[in-house]
């Protein structure tokens, strides 16, 4: 049996293994483990995908609150589960195992967003392969022309690969900016990633997040565009992190506890004025 060259472990380390299929109750897509690091006797895994991908399972229904003595909206997070794959010989598939994740933050579809962070509810065993994640202070050495690759559990596959060119990187959809891919990419592939090489630290950097594809309307039918597909770039990533306080994830520098600390702060309910 011929060796895979250095090369081709490399993209399949730092791309393909990476990539994991996310399901809910009634429909799935693909995600992207973006961090797993042990910290004081824990295992933080965080899978990043998005929010159309596990809308299903954000719910919103009339509960009874015993301390404003009414029903009140309550937000109800059903489980997701995050499947991982295992390989032979790096490019073949011989089997996969499904984990509990959480989605502990997210942006809602509807509001231009589609985003998701899922953290795996395994405390104990770290993921074996995370991505690496582009450096904001990089960002305008990203250019069309660039070459892609597009990874994600295409029509519910396990992991599918592409490669192609970032074709646009100037669009609009419902105020937010997306990027153009021509990676192939259809559906299945939402909650993936695309990524592009650096050469600086010749390494394998994620980018984005598959999220669309073009549809051309035919009659009474729609052909989707494969090769036109728009991904969630790096720099929404990296804010909607921070504005959901998880830049630990990206940034070394920054803590978990800060963050925890945080997202606590934001938490806590407001006390309503007395009558």
């Amino acid at each position: 049996m011929a060796k895979a060259s250095k090369e081709i472990i490399q993209k399949h380390e730092q791309m393909f293994y990476p990539t994991v299929r996310v399901r809910t109750k009634r429909a799935g897509g693909s995600g992207t483990v973006v961090y797993s690091e042990k910290h004081k006797d824990e295992v933080y895994t965080y899978v990043i995908t998005n929010h159309h991908v596990v809308a299903d399972s954000v719910k919103v229904e009339k509960k009874w609150d015993s301390v404003l003595k009414r029903k009140v909206d309550k937000e109800i997070l059903d489980t997701v589960f995050v499947e991982f794959f295992r390989y032979n010989n790096y490019s073949h598939t011989v089997g996969s195992f499904a984990v509990e994740a959480d989605i502990v933050a997210y942006s809602e579809v509807d509001g231009g967003q589609d985003w998701a962070l899922l953290r795996v509810r395994d405390k104990e065993n770290k993921a074996d392969w995370v991505a690496n994640m582009f450096q904001l202070k990089e960002l305008e050495n990203i250019h069309i022309f660039d070459k892609v690759y597009a990874v994600g559990a295409s029509l519910g596959h396990p992991p599918v690969a592409s490669d192609g060119h970032i074709s646009y990187m100037d669009d609009e959809i419902d105020h937010y900016k997306y990027w153009m891919s021509s990676a192939p990419t259809i559906f299945g592939n939402s909650g993936g990633a695309v990524y592009r090489w650096n050469d600086d630290g010749k390494q394998y950097e994620y980018i984005g997040i598959p999220s669309r594809i073009s549809i051309q309307p035919m009659g009474f039918s729609a052909d989707a565009i494969t090769h036109m597909g728009y991904f969630i770039p790096i720099d929404r990533i990296y804010n909607l992190l921070e504005e959901n306080d998880y830049q630990f994830i990206y940034d070394s520098s920054v803590s978990i506890e800060d963050c925890e600390k945080a997202r606590k702060e934001k938490q806590a309910p407001e006390k309503e004025d007395e009558e």
